[in-house]
C-alpha cells in the first residue's frame, strides 16, 4: 500500500511538472505582432525592434507592401496588428470612413525636388525655376516626374502653386515610380522629379541630380509618416496597444536625436549604397515619436484643395488620434507629444 501510494504520488508530482512547464513555456512564448512596412521603408525600425521586443514579450513580423494604400487596405482587413502610414493616407482613412487610429509619430523629411543634370537652377531659388518655366511652357514644357496620387504628388502640386506656377498648364508631370526616377533623370527623360529622398540622394549621388528643394517644414509640414491601428484593437485589449507602442518607443530612443545611430541602424537592412544612406538619413530624414497635429490638419485641407478628398475634414482628427499609449510610454503629456 505505501509502495503504490508513493508511486501514485510520483504520477502526480510528474503530472504537476508537466503542467506547470506547459504554462510556463506558454507564458514565456512571445505575442507576434504583425506591422505593415512599404518595401525598402523604415530600416532603423526594422533593426532595432528586435532588439527591445522581448522585454514586452513581443515578436514582430514584420509584413512588406509596395506602397500605404496597400498596407492600409491590410490594416483595415485586420490582417495587421499595426502599420506605419502617411498624413495622406490617414486622411483618407477618415473620408473612406475606415476606423483606424494614429497612435504615434514616425517622422519627415521624405520629399525632395530634384533636377538632372544640366538643368540649372539652384537650390531653393523659386524665381529662377518659375524663370525656366514660363520660358519653355509654350513649346516644350519642364517635365516633372512624381507618382501620380502620391504624397509627393499632392506636395509638388502644392509647391508649384505657391511660387506661381500652375501644375496644370505650365509644366508637364508625368507618372514615373520612385525607383525608376534616378535612371530617367539621368537619360534626360525628364527635367526634375519629385521623389522619395532615399532617390533623391541616390540621382544626386550617382546620377548627376542636383536639389532644387526640400519640401519639408513650414507651408509644407514636417509630420509625413507615422503608425495606425484599428480602433477595436484598442478597444479590446488596450495592454496589448501598450506594449506595442512601448516596444516602438524604446527602439526609436536607441538613434532618435542621434545621427550617427540613426546611419548605423539603417544601414543594417538599407540596400541603398553607404553614401546615399548618409546623405538621406543625416541631411533629410528626422525621426520623432510625436506627432504635429497641425500638419495632419494642413494635409487635410491640402487634399479637398486638391480634390483627392470630397470634404475638409480637418475638424475629424481628433477622433482618430490616440497619444494616451505613447504618453504612458514616454512619460510625456499628451499636449507635448502633440507638436515638435
Amino acid at each position: 500500500m505505501r509502495k503504490l501510494s508513493g508511486y501514485m504520488l510520483g504520477i502526480v508530482c510528474s503530472l504537476l511538472f508537466v503542467v506547470g512547464g506547459s504554462d510556463a513555456q506558454a507564458q514565456s512564448a512571445p505575442t507576434v505582432i504583425r506591422e505593415g512596412i512599404q518595401i525598402g521603408a523604415l530600416g532603423a525600425l526594422r533593426t532595432t525592434l528586435p532588439i527591445v521586443a522581448s522585454k514586452e514579450g513581443l515578436k514582430f513580423e514584420i509584413k512588406n507592401f509596395s506602397d500605404s494604400s496597400a498596407t492600409l487596405r491590410a490594416l483595415a482587413q485586420g490582417d495587421l496588428d499595426i502599420a506605419n502610414t502617411t498624413s495622406q493616407h490617414m486622411i483618407r482613412a477618415i473620408t473612406e470612413g475606415l476606423d483606424v487610429v494614429w497612435v504615434m509619430g514616425w517622422g519627415g523629411g521624405y520629399n525632395v525636388l530634384v533636377a538632372r543634370k544640366g538643368f540649372a537652377v539652384p537650390a531653393n531659388d523659386s524665381v529662377a525655376l518659375k524663370s525656366i518655366v514660363d520660358r519653355r511652357k509654350e513649346t516644350s514644357p519642364v517635365t516633372i516626374a512624381v507618382p501620380t496620387g502620391s504624397l509627393q504628388n499632392a506636395k509638388l502640386i502644392t509647391y508649384l502653386r505657391n511660387v506661381h506656377i500652375d501644375p496644370d498648364r505650365d509644366v508637364k508631370i508625368i507618372n514615373v515610380g520612385f525607383a525608376d526616377q534616378p535612371r530617367a533623370l539621368e537619360a534626360g527623360q525628364v527635367d526634375m522629379a519629385m521623389t522619395l529622398a532615399p532617390f533623391g540622394s541616390l540621382a544626386i549621388e550617382k546620377n548627376g541630380a542636383t536639389l532644387v528643394k526640400h519640401l519639408y517644414g513650414g507651408a509644407y509640414g514636417k509630420q509625413e509618416v507615422g503608425f495606425i491601428v484599428q480602433r477595436k484593437l484598442i478597444e479590446s485589449n488596450p495592454a496589448l496597444v501598450q506594449r506595442i507602442i512601448n516596444a516602438h518607443v524604446d527602439a526609436m530612443k536607441l538613434f532618435v536625436g542621434n545621427k550617427d545611430e540613426q546611419v548605423k541602424y539603417e544601414m543594417m537592412y538599407s540596400r541603398f549604397p553607404e553614401s546615399v544612406v548618409n546623405m538621406t538619413e543625416r541631411q533629410f530624414l528626422t525621426y520623432d515619436w510625436r506627432t504635429n497635429v497641425v500638419d495632419l490638419k494642413l494635409m487635410a485641407h491640402e487634399m479637398k484643395q486638391l480634390g483627392w478628398a470630397k470634404e475638409d475634414v480637418s475638424a475629424q482628427i481628433g477622433k482618430s488620434l490616440d497619444l494616451t499609449f505613447l504618453s504612458k510610454a514616454t512619460g510625456q503629456s499628451v499636449d507635448a507629444l502633440s507638436h515638435w
